[in-house]
C-alpha cells in the first residue's frame, strides 16, 4: 500500500468517527431520563387494614423533549422484605381525603396524574395519594416506599425512600 492511500484512509476514518460522535452529542437532549426524589411521606389510617399515604416528591426533566405521564405505581417494602403494591387514588378522591382527614395536613403540591406533562429543562414538585392494604403497625415497620412514574414513550423513573 502506498503512503497517500494510508493517509487518505486514516483521514476518512477520522471524519467518519467525528460525524458519528457529533450525531450522538447533538441528539443527547432527545433522550428522556428524568430524575427526582421523594420528599415527605404522610400517612393516615382509614381502617384497621388500610392506610392512605400522601407522597410529596420532585421531578426534574433535563431533556429537550417533554415528559408525558402514562402511569404511576407505588410499592411498599414490608419489614419481612415482601413487596406490597399500592393503589393510586384518583384526584377527586384525594381532594375528599384531605377534606375528611385534616390531620394529614394541607396539600403542598398539585397531584400528579396520567397525561400530565413536564416540559424539557423544567422541574416540578408534585404529590400522589396511594392506598395500601396494611395495618398501621405494618406501615410503621415498613422498610421503604418505591414510586414509579412511566412516560408515554417508555422511560420509567423510580423514586425510593
Amino acid at each position: 500500500m502506498s503512503n497517500p492511500f494510508k493517509i487518505g484512509f486514516a483521514l476518512a476514518a477520522l471524519i467518519i468517527v467525528f460525524v458519528v460522535w457529533r450525531g450522538f452529542v447533538e441528539t443527547k437532549g432527545n433522550h428522556l431520563e428524568p430524575t427526582g426524589k421523594i420528599g415527605k411521606i404522610r400517612a393516615e389510617k382509614v381502617d384497621d387494614n388500610e392506610m392512605i399515604a400522601v407522597i410529596d416528591f420532585s421531578l426534574q426533566n433535563d431533556a429537550d423533549v417533554e415528559m408525558v405521564v402514562r402511569g404511576v405505581e407505588a410499592d411498599m417494602t414490608a419489614s419481612d422484605g415482601s413487596t406490597l403494591a399500592g393503589s393510586v387514588i384518583a384526584v377527586a378522591d384525594l381532594d375528599n381525603f384531605f377534606r375528611n382527614y385534616p390531620n394529614i395536613g394541607e396539600k403542598f403540591n398539585p397531584p400528579l396524574k396520567a397525561r400530565d406533562t413536564l416540559a424539557g429543562h423544567k422541574a416540578t414538585d408534585r404529590m400522589v395519594g396511594i392506598r395500601f392494604d396494611v395495618s398501621e403497625d405494618a406501615w410503621t415497620k415498613r422498610r421503604g416506599i418505591s414510586l414509579r412514574i412511566e412516560d408515554r414513550t417508555g422511560p420509567v423513573i423510580e423514586l425510593r425512600k
